[in-house]
């Protein structure tokens, strides 16, 4: 049907609503409504609505904005500051899940290959869940939020990495590296100049006395061609949000547009984001045993990220507690390791049923973290919230 498009973003919106009522009143995430929203509505269960072309382009509207006003609420003094600390949180974040994911995959299957995708599949974190999760819970300002996103970002281009790796297991040259890593080098360059740019621009508006009712079209207009470029430059998308959101959200009227631009993400792209994960979840018939396997691998692909991005917080000076709650924050995965499993399984690296498997880990993943987030910060040290302005 032409405009069935219509009902199904409606039927999403209403049923997210519904579903994260009823997740705040037995006080879960937010999140965690969206995703049972999608499971119940998607081909899991009854089956009324499918991912469609339109639904694809609004969650990946939804994920950039959403970083777009995780880049807005960091103060790029502090992000610039610790950002060393982010790059060792993030590699050894990566080590520790490839080594794990590799070994323990050998239950399932034993081909070195496929034991090196199931590592590298595991190793790219999405922290586009994370921050709506910790942006409900006031704490996407604290040193934990910060941290989460300065290495969610590193861990990004990690995962770029690994996607490229895939993508020429057949034919691999230290060329493709190079060329990739140019392209890195050329997307930040580009983002550093556009950012001094626009953030001067901003001051004159500002001197100007502009009103503020202007900035929300610049500001998401910033955000969109800045995700473009970051795209065609083969850097992802949210990354170029990211950076956009600390131009905008470090100067004074940027600051105050934030609440408008909330407002719709959260009315609309959010809620749309959110759910289409659940509608990636298909009726799927596995044995028992590879059954078995999914919820080893699930506990793995947690566990693994906890060690490793908690042990280089604690390597970074954080505290046991925060190294836990970076660990848990980095937990998360999504679009990257969706994406790496699709060019797998193109190239014929894996089979169909391997695939299947990713995506049902990557949604219980998606499903147990933000519950594991929300527990991690209830305890005693944390019932203050702790901001950094």
């Amino acid at each position: 049907m032409e405009y069935k498009y219509l009902l199904d973003i409606g039927l999403i919106i209403l049923v997210v609503k519904v579903f994260t009522m009823l997740t705040q009143k037995i006080k879960m995430p937010k999140v965690l409504g969206g995703l049972i929203a999608g499971i119940v509505l998607g081909p899991a269960m009854l089956n009324i609505v499918q991912n469609s072309t339109i639904l694809e382009a609004l969650s990946k509207f939804g994920i950039i904005l959403i970083m777009f006003l995780a880049g807005m609420e960091t103060s790029i003094k502090k992000f610039i500051a610790d950002s060393n600390k982010y790059v060792i949180i993030a590699a050894v974040g990566v080590v520790v899940p490839l080594i794990l994911g590799a070994i323990f995959s050998l239950i399932y299957v034993q081909d070195f290959k496929t034991n090196l995708f199931f590592g590298a599949v595991i190793t790219a974190t999405s922290v586009s869940i994370t921050v709506e999760t910790l942006i409900e819970m006031k704490k996407i300002k604290s040193s934990v939020g910060l941290a989460i996103l300065g290495a969610g970002v590193v861990d990004d281009i990690m995962g770029i990495l690994f996607l490229t790796i895939i993508m020429n297991s057949g034919n691999l040259h230290i060329t493709t590296f190079a060329i990739m890593l140019l392209k890195i080098i050329i997307f930040f360059g580009m983002a550093l100049i556009l950012g001094l740019s626009l953030f001067k621009v901003f001051e004159k508006i500002e001197k100007k006395d502009v009103k503020t009712e202007q900035m929300p079209t610049y500001s998401i207009a910033f955000a969109l061609i800045l995700a473009y470029i970051a795209e065609r430059l083969g850097v992802s998308g949210i990354i170029g949000a990211y950076i956009a959101g600390l131009v905008i959200g470090n100067t004074e009227k940027g600051r105050k547009v934030k609440g408008k631009i909330d407002l719709v993400v959260g009315m609309i792209f959010s809620p749309i984001f959110f759910a289409s994960i659940g509608l990636n979840l298909g009726k799927i018939n596995f044995s028992i045993s590879v059954w078995v396997f999914i919820l080893i691998f699930t506990a793995v692909t947690i566990i693994s990220k906890i060690i490793g991005n908690g042990l280089g917080a604690k390597i970074c000076g954080y505290s046991n507690e925060k190294s836990v709650q970076i660990g848990i924050g980095m937990a998360t995965r999504g679009e990257v390791a969706l994406i790496m499993a699709d060019e797998a399984e193109k190239i014929g690296l894996i089979n169909e049923e391997i695939f299947s498997i990713v995506i049902i880990t990557v949604f219980l993943v998606t499903l147990i973290t933000p519950i594991l987030l929300h527990y991690s910060f209830k305890t005693k040290n944390n019932l203050e919230t702790e901001n950094i302005t």
